[in-house]
């Protein structure tokens, strides 16, 4: 679903003359409702720019506080210099009725108290999108250890969704001259929403033996490269794994791809037969 819009800056406040300079984040503040643990995903889009200063590869940084965890540094969101998609690694977990605060702001340099600014010039927009993905396990099938992505919920979860705008204001000595805080319109126009869960499916024959895990989770569309399909279809084929069955989950999940194995000759018998002819 989508949540808001979302504005980062750090620049001047106005373009002419001696103007403070604006350091804005966005902040969400996303309570589960339900009796269960659940895990979100949080997507950024915003438009693809060459400009690296409008864009958010290498110009953010994500904090997020939970009751049992204050202030997590160790998220980020992925997506190269062109992307138009940057997602938030890892998930967001939240405790049943538990409050998390997910903090998006501009990175370095930044302003110290105190000491004059740097000149900075950075500014990106885009929406938000808050999904609940179908969670990764590895279960005994008739044919064999399979991974099956199994949805987190049989039915919509309620969430209270509140985004914000949080800036601070700097001088040209460094001073803080002011801070605001201003609400942003959720795309629903209400605080209490419901997430739809992902369906799953399961792939029959891939061993449980690969870790697959961290690969679904920090896995963006942007990232998505030929080499790094050939690879997992490379592991695919490895496992053994049954390629008419991948193909018919393929099918029944929407996806309008199939795969097809083929005999490949050695290099060996290539290059012999490239120097006969």
């Amino acid at each position: 679903m989508e949540v808001s819009h979302f504005e980062l800056i750090f620049k001047p406040q106005s373009p002419a003359g001696p103007a403070d300079t604006v350091l804005q984040g966005h902040f969400l503040e996303i309570t589960n409702l339900e009796d269960q643990a659940l895990s979100f995903r949080l997507d950024y889009i915003t438009s693809s720019t060459t400009d690296p200063d409008r864009s958010l590869f290498d110009n953010t940084f994500v904090i997020v506080d939970t009751p049992d965890d204050n202030n997590n540094f160790n998220f980020s969101l992925t997506g190269g210099p062109t992307a138009k998609r940057y997602r938030l690694n890892p998930l967001v977990t939240i405790e049943p009725c538990a409050t998390a605060l997910v903090a998006v702001l501009p990175s370095d340099p930044f302003s110290m108290p105190g000491c004059p600014p740097p000149t900075p010039n950075f500014e990106a927009r885009g929406f938000i999108e808050l999904s609940l993905p179908a969670q990764l396990q590895i279960v005994q099938g008739p044919l064999g250890p399979q991974f099956t992505l199994v949805p987190q919920a049989d039915g919509p979860v309620r969430v209270l969704l509140t985004p914000q705008n949080r800036a601070t204001y700097f001088a040209e000595d460094g001073t803080i001259t002011d801070q605001t805080q201003a609400s942003v319109p959720t795309a629903t126009g209400a605080a209490l929403n419901e997430v739809i869960p992902q369906t799953g499916f399961a792939f029959p024959g891939l061993g449980a033996s690969l870790d697959l895990q961290s690969n679904l989770e920090a896995l963006a569309p942007d990232d998505v490269s030929p080499e790094r399909l050939a690879a997992m279809l490379a592991m695919a084929q490895a496992s053994g794994m049954d390629m008419g069955a991948f193909n018919k989950s393929l099918k029944a999940s929407g996806v309008g791809l199939a795969v097809e194995t083929r005999k490949l000759e050695s290099p060996t018998k290539a290059k012999k037969q490239k120097e006969t002819a």
